[in-house]
């Protein structure tokens, strides 16, 4: 029995990261539109094939070539900052996903050199997840209270999927 829920764990595993590969490919052929699907595909250390299985609906063919489109309705869990810790936001939304995104990054900056300047866009704005409203923490006061209290991690944006 132990030895079918630790592969089971394993399989969760593997299908999880390579969604996350898959996500990423998409978000790094947004940024470099120069790059071919593949090329980002294999720098995100990926397959087209798995592109495909697990984001299929954020690509179209545009003159003869496979691209992405400009936005997607794929479901993504994203861990979020706010001023309670951190929080999974779920979103169908790759422009709500960009904005959890940006602010993480302003967020990081902030915690490596005290730059307040990238979290002054989110001053005052939220996003929504599932009916629930999440204000961005701009506040340094808050952000170093966070950061004591041990709330803060940036290994990565993309939240665990919910236990079945």
């Amino acid at each position: 029995m132990a030895v079918q829920q630790t592969l089971d764990l394993r399989a969760i595993f593997f299908k999880e990261d390579a969604r996350r590969r898959a996500l990423d490919a998409i978000s790094m052929k947004r940024r470099n539109p120069a790059l071919s699907m593949t090329k980002a595909a294999k720098l995100t250390g990926t397959t087209l094939k798995t592109v495909k299985r697990h984001a299929g609906s954020a690509l179209e063919v545009r003159s003869g070539r496979l691209d992405v489109k400009r936005t997607d309705h794929l479901v993504r869990r994203l861990r979020m900052l706010t001023a309670q810790g951190e929080v999974t936001v779920t979103t169908r939304s790759s422009r709500t996903a960009s904005r959890v995104s940006d602010f993480n990054n302003a967020a990081r900056d902030y915690y490596r050199n005290g730059e307040t300047t990238a979290l002054e866009r989110f001053r005052g704005k939220h996003v929504r997840s599932k009916g629930e409203t999440f204000e961005f923490v701009t506040d340094p006061k808050v952000l170093d209270r966070l950061g004591r209290a041990g709330a803060v991690s940036f290994a990565d944006i993309y939240a665990p999927e919910a236990a079945a």
